[in-house]
């Protein structure tokens, strides 16, 4: 008995001091990070995944490629708290090399406003690249769309919190969802407006209409348009020797973001992706992919989209009509390959269906 009690306790005691090894393994782990998972893609290529927090301060994912004694880094996220930490962890891959280039893949603020914080950090030094569409839209759209989130957001949290105080919906009694629920959006309102309140953006210093190339000794990296999609002006970054694909939100996890798409041309401009020969993409939301498979299922979505979006508009179809029944008559195909399938595909239908109707006037 005493035996079977001493062997139970040198076990816990085995047990508490594995554990407690581990916790301070992860705790002294210089690249542990509370926004970004760091992925080792192939030598001298790193992805920072982001991690799902709340507040989401990030968003989108970046990918981070050595060109010799210097860095570039493709996309800057959503607020310089998230491209700080993601300066912090170069510094530490890369044995603080200067970081020389920043690439914005398109002009959604996910992806490009913490563009200052690394022109602050770098001055004189970096260039920030990306197609020149990207460069007009920056400023023609999402400067006075940051102008206007100074102004709308310390109202939207005067509401959230005004809602909370009433406790009610409809007349009924809030239940404990939903003000965990509102107590969410208020924390992530406030967290971002602390963000942005004296943010400006830098913007693009090289722009590009089809292709650009840098060299640093073997290591070539190309940028490289191949038509609208995502937005007007989305570019990916190609490493042809390393075979690694920088997609941006042309290609990611799921069905990307359609608010400003062009879907009647995006298949067409991925099917020139398509033909790199990459065997591994870091896409804008997501993790690493290995092979082709994603891209080819986001093509086969909308090659059967807007066909099937045309058929309902010459059949008189509404816009309510058509998201019901495209999204029904694609769901057997395409569902199970997309997360948040029903508001995803809604989305992609209703910007195909506004794209063919204007087309038709």
């Amino acid at each position: 008995m005493k035996r079977r009690i001493l062997m139970k306790s040198i076990s816990l005691l085995v047990l508490f001091f594995a554990l407690s090894h581990n916790a301070f393994a992860q705790q002294a782990d210089p690249l542990a990070s509370d926004y970004f998972t760091v992925k080792p893609v192939v030598p001298g290529v790193w992805a920072l995944i982001v991690k799902q927090r709340a507040p989401s301060l990030a968003v989108s994912n970046a990918a981070v490629i050595e060109l010799g004694d210097k860095v570039m880094i493709i996309d800057s996220h959503l607020t310089p708290s998230a491209a700080r930490e993601a300066a912090r962890l170069i510094a530490l891959m890369t044995n603080n090399k200067t970081v020389r280039y920043l690439v914005n893949t398109h002009w959604h603020p996910d992806h490009i406003q913490g563009n200052s914080t690394y022109s602050s950090a770098f001055p004189g030094v970096l260039d920030i690249i990306s197609h020149t569409n990207t460069r007009r839209d920056i400023v023609s759209i999402e400067i006075p769309f940051l102008k206007d989130q100074k102004q709308l957001l310390p109202k939207q949290i005067a509401d959230f919190k005004t809602r909370l105080a009433i406790g009610r919906v409809e007349g009924r009694p809030m239940t404990d969802a939903q003000k965990r629920q509102l107590e969410g959006q208020i924390a992530q309102a406030e967290a971002l407006f602390k963000e942005i309140e004296n943010l400006e953006i830098a913007l693009p210093t090289l722009t590009l209409d089809r292709s650009m190339s840098l060299h640093a000794g073997d290591r070539q990296v190309q940028i490289l348009y191949f038509g609208r999609g995502h937005t007007e002006g989305d570019v990916v970054v190609f490493l042809p020797k390393e075979k690694v694909l920088v997609t941006g939100d042309l290609v990611t996890n799921g069905i990307p973001l359609m608010r400003d798409a062009f879907p009647l041309e995006w298949s067409a401009t991925l099917a020139g992706v398509e033909k790199l020969d990459y065997t591994q993409t870091i896409p804008g939301h997501g993790d690493v992919q290995q092979g082709k498979e994603r891209l080819q299922m986001l093509r086969a979505f909308l090659d059967d989209l807007v066909p099937a979006v045309r058929r309902a508009i010459e059949a008189g179809k509404t816009l309510d009509e058509t998201k019901a029944s495209v999204k029904a008559e694609l769901a057997p195909r395409h569902e199970k390959n997309f997360t948040s399938w029903s508001n995803a595909s809604e989305a992609a239908i209703t910007r195909a269906y506004n794209h063919l109707a204007t087309t038709r006037r």
